[in-house]
């Protein structure tokens, strides 16, 4: 498909995605044109104004200092170090009074990016042309996932920068990597700075659980042999992994909180069963109406408010995710 000029509207500043995803957009609306419906053309109208929407928010972060360069106020100066030993000190609580201006709008506008791409995914689906359909809905489908990567990976680096338990230099590396994050945001994606880590998000969803004797064998086999890589687990499992480590690779590897696989451990000892069956059924319906970006997040993010929870309850079992704990020792090889 030739390519077409892009309508977006010129609103001044960085453009907010990445030229392969500027193409998608055209792709998709040059398809709703030749369908020609009323219904479709209100569509590429739609599209159109949320690519604008997009383009200010590239604007809106531009006019904000970058946490990477010093800034002066009078006799006030602040740069990297500075954020490095303000954010050092904060906890869930604080962390999001204290991070600077341009990390608040970046993650705004990275959730605006990902509802755009989710949109696109919705809209290819309903092409007429089921060929043209699927492809423009597999791309779709990728450069969104790419965006919640991105997501994802700020989330684990927070949720390590605010754990007073976690050694403060460790603490201090999340930071800086997270101002390189904040302050490259329109050209920082997880696949160049952590490749283990989409790597292993995008086998995951490829993972069928079967539970089985809860030691998690077949899971690992699925999830190395659907592109998983295996530094991921080197970094988890290493010499020194402890009892956390390993309740939270399962939780990554089962999708379900420590606390639930040790009742089931409990009744497969207490009935003298050798295995059990996880409920893996899946809804093809519900499914097929659900993006794998969407559930990948609802995936992470319930892991990660059990592991917060366990933190300010001061409850046994692991503080952080599995992505959390490979961060931490991918950090301490920095």
């Amino acid at each position: 498909m030739a390519a077409m000029a892009s309508t977006v509207p010129d609103a001044g500043g960085p453009q907010p995605l990445q030229p392969e995803e500027l193409t998608l957009v055209e792709q998709v609306s040059a398809a709703l044109r030749q369908v020609g419906t009323p219904e479709a053309n209100a569509t590429v109208a739609a599209v159109d104004r949320q690519m604008q929407s997009l383009a200010l928010f590239g604007e809106l972060l531009s006019r904000y200092p970058s946490p990477l360069e010093e800034q002066n106020l009078g006799p006030m100066r602040r740069g990297l170090e500075t954020l490095v030993d303000s954010l050092v000190c904060t906890d869930q609580a604080t962390f999001p009074f204290r991070a600077p201006t341009q990390a608040l709008v970046g993650r705004a506008m990275n959730m605006a990016q990902i509802n755009f791409l989710r949109m696109l995914w919705h809209v290819s689906g309903g092409l007429p042309d089921p060929a043209q359909a699927a492809t423009l809905r597999e791309t779709s489908a990728r450069r969104l996932r790419a965006s919640v990567h991105t997501r994802l990976v700020e989330e684990v680096l927070v949720d390590i920068v605010t754990d007073s338990l976690v050694d403060s230099s460790l603490r201090a590396q999340a930071v800086r990597n997270l101002a390189q994050l904040w302050g490259n945001r329109l050209t920082w994606r997880v696949h160049t700075f952590f490749p283990i880590l989409a790597a292993t998000w995008e086998a995951r969803q490829r993972v069928r659980v079967i539970g089985g004797s809860l030691t998690g064998n077949c899971e690992i086999f699925q999830l190395l042999t659907s592109g998983g890589d295996a530094e991921f687990v080197e970094l988890l499992l290493d010499q020194d992994y402890g009892e956390v480590e390993l309740q939270a690779f399962r939780e990554f590897l089962f999708g379900t909180s420590s606390e639930e696989l040790d009742r089931l451990a409990l009744r497969m000892a207490t009935e003298g069963l050798s295995s059990i069956e996880l409920d893996s059924r899946v809804d093809e319906g519900a499914a097929a109406a659900r993006d794998a970006g969407s559930i990948l997040f609802e995936f992470f993010r319930a892991r990660l408010v059990q592991c917060s929870a366990r933190r300010i309850a001061k409850l046994p079992g692991p503080r952080h995710t599995a992505e959390g704990y490979v961060m931490l020792a991918w950090l301490a090889k920095q």
